[in-house]
């Protein structure tokens, strides 16, 4: 989710057995509960709240099965294959994260999780699961039905629910954690058709009730009541536009408290459009061309950046009153097409933007396919159009000529007599009968997603960028560092209508969890990578069984007096807290 809720410290409660207690587990718990970071917490997903919880642990969800890995010393302390009913855990995963929820039987910890496998129910619906898993038995609990092709997942835990959104057709599934047998509610967010899309809210107070919606192929802002679980508004920005053909739906999604504007990711281009939400409303109010990316506020709420993959760039925008565009205040160079962001508080004290962000990477680390620039062939670059024989040995592909767009995807070139001459300048390959089968021979059968002999080297491309924000606002910094050796992932397939061997785009998730961060990565085996962030380096690599998908981070135990609230007396509340706890370990 990417909004903006604020999610506070946890605090545990102490009675005056507990304050006489020397050297006790209560006593480790209260300092580590106390020395969360006292500010403001932007929400994202739902469980902000948490990632400053120590001892915590890494959940790595990857094909069939889940490795618990204790990230200090990256140990895997378990793994889970089969589900409550000794069924295999699916092959791939999407959204999921850690909540709570106190009920009859005392606090419990679930992680939340999609399936990404899809399958048809006995009435022929199409269909997917959301998997609930307990954090203290470490073991799958239930399995809900939901709709197909969910991807995004949110907690809402204010609500006590977890909504999750059906790319198949457009709803939001919505699961009380009272009862995880089935969903409670489905919120229908298109207008006529279904698409991906996202889920925004805030904790704080500023929207109440009020949730905004995405869908990536119509030009709707959407309105959800929380409370009521159901699409109350949608709002047309077509006419807003500059060019129509452009932002032909909106993706990512964030909010600012500061100025109680919603900033939303155009897709298929246009860049960033900003509106107003004060008032119970919902108005217009710019359109950043030049910037775009997955969008973000800052935990302290005075900035919102957005990664742009495309692009290299972190952009980073400074909110000003309601109703006023924002402005464009810096632009960080991050190489390697960075993806979504994480944020570690590095200092105690009030400077805005006190955060270092970091990114895992998403680029082509195939050396077969760079050239002296830098990366040649992948999706942001294309893998089309080879003219010189340097492109071919670049992995850049020679297609045939398309005679019409009719005429379907874009096929590698074929040749059915050995090419001599000028022609074998861009089809050398074809010059030798041997490569011939069954009359013809492809020029360039191992170009962009069709090399089978890659050369991968993550000690020269991928890993992840960090960015030291408050140098940024400070001190004018403008390159993010480049932490190597830690890990690259598999590009992403083409699409139906893209030329034969293309690449899609390509995607890396990732979860902090108190100063650690932990990607997924398939090279240069499947693993998390885990960096510490505090020093911008590579802690360490925890091979997995199967390609991962996913990373959660879970608290050892459910944390008791965790809650979300907008009050600043808990920044003193944790000082007093840890200096109790302190004397008690004397």
């Amino acid at each position: 989710l990417q909004k903006t809720i604020v999610h506070r410290n946890v605090v545990s409660t102490l009675d005056s057995n507990t304050i006489k207690m020397r050297y006790s587990q209560a006593a480790l718990c209260i300092l580590a509960s106390a020395t969360l970071p006292s500010r403001n917490q932007a929400v994202l997903y739902g469980d902000e709240q948490f990632l400053d919880v120590p001892g915590g642990k890494f959940w790595a969800f990857y094909s069939g099965g889940v490795a618990i890995v204790d990230p200090e010393s990256c140990d895997i302390e378990k793994k889970i294959t089969q589900d409550h009913e000794g069924n295999d855990l699916p092959a791939g995963w999407s959204d999921g994260i850690y909540m709570q929820y106190d009920g009859s039987s005392g606090l419990e910890g679930y992680v939340m999780i999609n399936s990404r496998i899809n399958s048809e129910n006995a009435q022929g619906d199409k269909v997917s699961s959301v998997i609930a898993l307990s954090s203290t038995e470490r073991k799958v609990v239930s399995t809900i039905e939901v709709g197909h092709r969910v991807v995004h997942s949110y907690g809402v835990h204010t609500h006590n629910q977890f909504w999750s959104h059906s790319d198949g057709n457009g709803h939001f599934y919505v699961i009380d954690l009272k009862d995880l047998s089935e969903h409670s509610a489905k919120v229908k967010v298109h207008d006529e058709l279904p698409f991906h899309g996202k889920l925004l809210w805030d904790e704080d107070g500023t929207l109440g009730n009020r949730g905004f919606a995405t869908a990536t192929g119509e030009q709707f802002l959407f309105e959800v009541d929380l409370q009521d679980a159901q699409l109350t508004s949608q709002f047309d920005y077509s006419s807003f536009l500059e060019d129509k053909n452009l932002c032909t739906g909106l993706h990512a999604i964030a909010y600012s408290a500061k100025n109680m504007h919603v900033y939303t990711e155009c897709s298929g281009g246009g860049g960033i459009l900003e509106f107003d939400v004060s008032n119970g409303d919902m108005n217009f109010v710019h359109q950043h061309k030049s910037a775009t990316g997955a969008l973000y506020e800052l935990p302290d709420g005075s900035y919102v950046v957005a990664s742009n993959k495309g692009k290299n760039k972190l952009h980073v925008f400074k909110p000003n009153g309601s109703g006023e565009k924002s402005s464009t205040q810096y632009d960080v160079h991050v190489p390697g097409n960075p993806a979504t962001p994480s944020f570690f508080p590095i200092d105690s004290d009030d400077d805005e933007a006190d955060f270092i962000a970091c990114m895992p990477l998403t680029e082509n680390a195939n050396m077969n396919q760079r050239d002296d620039n830098g990366v040649a062939c992948d999706f942001w670059n294309g893998c089309t159009g080879a003219t010189t024989p340097s492109d071919v040995s670049n992995g850049i592909c020679l297609h045939e000529l398309a005679e019409s767009k009719a005429a379907g995807p874009l096929a590698l070139k074929r040749v059915t007599e050995v090419v001599s001459g000028n022609d074998a300048a861009l089809c050398s390959r074809c010059t030798d009968e041997s490569n011939f089968v069954e009359g013809s021979c492809v020029c360039t059968p191992d170009c962009g997603s069709c090399d089978a002999n890659q050369d991968i080297d993550t000690t020269k491309a991928g890993g992840v960028a960090c960015v030291d924000l408050k140098k940024v606002v400070n001190n004018g910094l403008t390159e993010a560092t480049q932490i190597f050796n830690a890990g690259a992932v598999k590009q992403g397939g083409g699409y139906g209508g893209s030329p034969e061997c293309s690449f899609g785009r390509t995607y890396r998730s990732h979860k902090r969890g108190t100063k650690f961060d932990a990607s997924v990565a398939n090279y240069p085996v499947n693993s998390i990578q885990i960096i510490d962030m505090k020093t911008q380096k590579k802690h360490c690599e925890v091979e997995l069984d199967g390609s991962p998908a996913r990373v959660v981070y879970v608290p050892d135990t459910p944390v008791q007096g965790a809650f979300s609230s907008a009050s600043h007396n808990l920044g003193v509340v944790s000082i007093f807290l840890a200096g109790l706890a302190a004397s008690m370990l004397l």
